[in-house]
């Protein structure tokens, strides 16, 4: 089923014409790349082994700001455009993606909702909130483009919800179908170490011998496996001019569960997109 799925963007720079553009990042040492020895006790997560330049690279922000410019404009054929707003949702994603401690203090980092106070961390994962078309998905693929091209540590499979609801329905329409392939489906999901789930909340209910509520599911299953990460992009409820955050976190309780919105809290760090649509 897995080879059915439309993967956007391509899943390699030399597929778009940018593995020599991509590769000179690390030809020079530069003080944005800086190599890690013994004496530095730096977390798996945030180093790289490479070859290009011999040796162990610090994943920085502004190593991670560079190659996410370049994958930007690979993947989108556009550059990214840089405007207060825009820089300031997109620093938030990179110094968590570097352990940069920067990251506690970033405005769009949602520290307290309904006058309860949330808490940050790095070994949580990532729910982005925003309005249509303001560039939530478009980063986030970019900066997956990035880690899946140098096998960076922080990589992910990256997946949009309702083509996840396709691919669980195709397993009970298969006529060679076994209760197999459907445990296998969610081994996959439920597994691996960083999963990407865009435009959650948008989905339909899945039919396989019944309805499920399949992003429920996903979500349940990999709160309980502590050592992953799951990473989610979505919009406020359909209709709200507010940008109501409060309730566009309680649309998750509606549609998949009081449970899942408590969850919520321990699985993610979350952020808030803010800026007008780019899709004119």
């Amino acid at each position: 089923m897995e080879k059915n799925r439309k993967n956007t963007p391509s899943s390699s720079p030399e597929r778009l014409g940018g593995m020599k553009e991509f590769r000179s990042v690390f030809k020079n040492k530069t003080d944005e790349v800086g190599r890690s020895d013994k004496k530095n006790n730096i977390a798996k997560e945030n180093t790289l082994k490479t070859q290009k330049n011999g040796g162990v690279v610090k994943i920085t922000k502004a190593l991670l700001w560079r190659l996410f410019k370049i994958a930007y404009r690979l993947a989108h054929q556009k550059e990214f455009i840089e405007t207060p707003d825009t820089l300031a949702n997109v620093a938030p994603i990179i110094e968590y993606f570097a352990r940069d401690l920067t990251f506690f203090r970033r405005e769009r980092l949602i520290t307290k909702i309904k006058g309860v106070s949330l808490i940050p961390d790095f070994d949580k994962g990532l729910l982005i909130i925003g309005g249509y078309g303001n560039g939530k998905t478009t980063v986030i693929e970019a900066l997956g483009l990035v880690f899946e091209y140098y096998s960076m540590p922080m990589r992910f499979k990256n997946y949009k919800s309702h083509d996840l609801v396709t691919e669980f329905e195709r397993i009970g329409a298969d006529p060679t179908y076994r209760e197999s392939s459907r445990y296998q489906f969610f081994e996959r999901l439920t597994n691996v170490k960083g999963l990407y789930i865009d435009d959650v909340k948008k989905e339909r209910m899945a039919s396989n011998f019944g309805k499920v509520n399949l992003i429920r599911d996903i979500l349940e299953k990999r709160y309980d496996q502590k050592s992953v990460k799951t990473y989610i992009t979505c919009n406020y409820r359909e209709g709200d001019a507010t940008s109501d955050l409060a309730d566009a976190l309680e649309e998750f309780g509606d549609l998949y569960g009081g449970h899942i919105y408590d969850r919520l809290f321990e699985m993610f760090n979350i952020i808030k997109f803010k800026g007008a649509t780019f899709r004119k």
